[in-house]
């Protein structure tokens, strides 16, 4: 339809500004005439209305489920019809949402981390559990990233759900080919039979999860599935029978918890939705799993060698930081500092927590890899034991590296409205950090957002070293193709500063991707992975992180670099 903008909608409600358009209505900021406040307006072509989306009454049926004031749906303000160029028009006004939605902020920044990916599943659980558990209990049959919002309007961000054109109770007579908005690969196998359940809800809740965490759908394909396409349903289902990829952003039990959520067979997925939230917070775990972390004696493999290109960056791991802990003592007689710890910064991809376990190996030294999960959420109490606990047993193993992946989440900045327990894991941390290489502890931490860290570790004691990991260059990036391209089925003539020619801006996971998906291709038409399949996928692949993020954490490089090592009387690794 034509931009309404500051038109005037039943003399209720002024247009201000488009947002966006989506495969069944229209969206828009309005003023509210009779309040002056701005609302939320979703408009529908009337005309263009399922019979299956109106109640009998004839209206949407999206108003009776706003209009019963769910936590997580925005609140309902107003309905009715309009006309418009002799066109007949619908309208549902909701509470104003400052933010943006999922979709829109993986477009910006890429796949979300574990953290919020995790956070933004946990909301969605919630609001499908209160649903469930309705004396007459309703589903959301389908949500896509679009669905979900960041909801930035107070201090702190929460999660709405818009636009709930496929919500129904759960005696509704709903079939698949009435759903809007939703690609195939986050529909249950048993929807495809016109079988919806609470079950089905949740698998589509381990897909969004696996989309948020990936940037991809699962059984990743290239094209919008026609859902009125039998055939192509069938295909699209023949291809769910190949086991689902995981990157190494997820550990062994959230791919088990995913693995679970997306079963083909709805009665091994988790009881309840209920049950799957418990998971995903690790009140429960699929896997056996000890309350502190396992230490993995003397981390062994290849070392920097397994790094392609970034000879710099290896160069000043090995001379500022390696070099002085393996050789304690001697530095020691000249006055040189022993580091307390490092923070490799920079953008998502590049490869930081891959580069922290190589150090290890290059090191020699015993080694914990902590992500956020592991010391449960920053909302939850009783962290500080699980904190100390990590130290003392690094103690005991010295020498030993801890890396902390995704430190923003584990160690954010306090500020005066923060929650207790988060100050209180803060603090922890200060005192378990403070001068830790005297107990034979060399830190690590990694992170995509250094602003959002407290400052304090980042002081003299602590995090001394700031590294920017940059994404790769073109050396490395050629390096990168040939060395995941290595013992695949190849053709011989693969040109891989070529490949790197045409890759500028892109991450190491996106070199990664790209031939694991040019494989995947070559692999269905069983052929050789060949420079033009390659080149085909390349043209077709957006990366991850935009060229406007690449340049804004350059900047930020700018004000966390930190080239030399700081001064602080030197102390030698304790050794058994």
């Amino acid at each position: 339809m034509s931009n309404l903008k500051n038109s005037f909608i039943n003399n209720t409600y002024k247009i201000k500004h488009f947002i966006e358009t989506t495969s069944f209505c229209d969206l828009y900021t309005a003023i509210d005439q009779t309040s002056s406040k701005l609302v939320n307006i979703s408009i529908y072509n009337a005309s263009k209305i399922a019979r299956d989306d109106l109640d009998k009454e004839g209206n949407l049926k999206e108003i009776g489920f706003l209009g019963l004031g769910i936590d997580g749906f925005p609140k309902l303000i107003g309905f009715g019809e309009f006309s418009h160029e002799l066109e007949r028009y619908r309208y549902i006004a909701t509470e104003f949402i400052s933010g943006e939605s999922v979709m829109d902020r993986m477009k910006r920044q890429g796949p979300l981390d574990e953290f919020d990916a995790l956070l933004v599943a946990q909301k969605i659980s919630e609001i499908a559990q209160n649903l469930h558990n309705r004396e007459r209990p309703i589903l959301l049959n389908g949500l896509s990233l679009d669905n979900i919002l960041f909801d930035m309007s107070d201090k702190s961000e929460s999660i709405k759900l818009r636009n709930l054109i496929n919500v129904r109770f759960f005696d509704d007579d709903f079939k698949y080919t009435y759903v809007d908005g939703i690609q195939a690969s986050l529909l249950a196998t048993e929807s495809f039979n016109n079988v919806f359940t609470p079950k089905t809800d949740q698998f589509n809740i381990g897909a969004l999860l696996y989309q948020m965490m990936t940037g991809v759908l699962p059984w990743y394909e290239d094209t919008r599935i026609d859902l009125k396409n039998k055939n192509a349903i069938e295909s699209h289902l023949d291809n769910r029978t190949k086991r689902l990829h995981f990157s190494g952003v997820f550990d062994e039990h959230l791919q088990s918890v995913i693995e679970k959520s997306l079963h083909a067979d709805s009665e091994e997925r988790f009881r309840t939705i209920g049950d799957l939230n418990k998971h995903l917070k690790r009140e429960k775990l699929l896997i056996s799993q000890q309350e502190k972390p396992k230490t993995i004696k003397v981390k062994i493999g290849n070392g920097f060698n397994d790094i392609a290109g970034m000879e710099e960056l290896k160069n000043q791991l090995n001379t500022q930081v390696l070099d002085v802990l393996k050789r304690p003592e001697h530095f020691k007689k000249y006055g040189v500092t022993i580091p307390n710890g490092m923070l490799l910064y920079g953008p998502p991809g590049c490869g930081k927590s891959f580069i922290s376990e190589k150090f290890c190996e290059e090191a020699g030294f015993n080694f914990f890899l902590i992500k956020p999960s592991d010391l449960s959420s920053i909302y939850v109490s009783g962290g500080e034991d699980k904190i100390g606990q990590l130290f003392k047993e690094a103690e005991n193993n010295a020498p030993t590296v801890i890396c902390f992946d995704e430190v923003d989440a584990i160690m954010p900045k306090r500020t005066n409205d923060a929650n207790q327990s988060i100050s209180a894991r803060v603090n922890e941390f200060l005192a378990q950090l403070n001068k830790c290489s005297e107990r034979g502890i060399f830190v690590i931490a990694t992170t995509n957002k250094p602003e959002l860290i407290d400052e304090a570790m980042l002081r003299t004691g602590r995090l001394e070293i700031k590294i920017y990991i940059s994404p790769p260059d073109k050396s490395a990036r050629a390096q990168l193709f040939e060395l995941y391209l290595k013992n695949r089925h190849c053709e011989l003539e693969i040109d891989f500063n070529k490949l790197a020619d045409l890759t500028e801006n892109v991450v190491a996971s996106d070199v990664e991707f790209i031939v694991n998906n040019a494989s995947h291709k070559a692999a269905m038409m069983d052929v050789r992975i060949s420079m033009d399949l390659l080149i085909d996928v390349i043209s077709h692949f957006t990366p991850s992180v935009s060229k406007t993020s690449i340049e804004a954490y350059s900047l930020e490089h700018q004000k966390f670099s930190n080239p030399s090592v700081p001064k602080i009387t030197p102390i030698g690794f304790k050794r058994n």
